[in-house]
């Protein structure tokens, strides 16, 4: 598959992969999940959309798990 390949992947990609593993690295670290983590498909849309509004991984962490006011 051409996503597991780094090298057919494009910048927006790169960074979206390296957006998601500071995120997991921070989650992991704060108590919010405990390895192996399951990535599901609509958790990586949601997480995408964090990265594309700007959001940084620590900043998706906290609106991902944090309380809804």
């Amino acid at each position: 598959m051409a996503e597991d390949n780094p090298d057919c992947l494009t910048q927006n990609d790169l960074e979206l992969r390296a957006w998601m593993l500071a995120w997991y690295d921070h989650a992991v670290s704060v108590g919010f999940v405990r390895p192996p983590f399951t990535l599901s498909d609509a958790t990586a849309e949601r997480l995408e959309g964090y990265f594309k509004v700007g959001l940084t991984p620590v900043e998706g962490a906290e609106a991902f798990f944090g309380i809804v006011h």
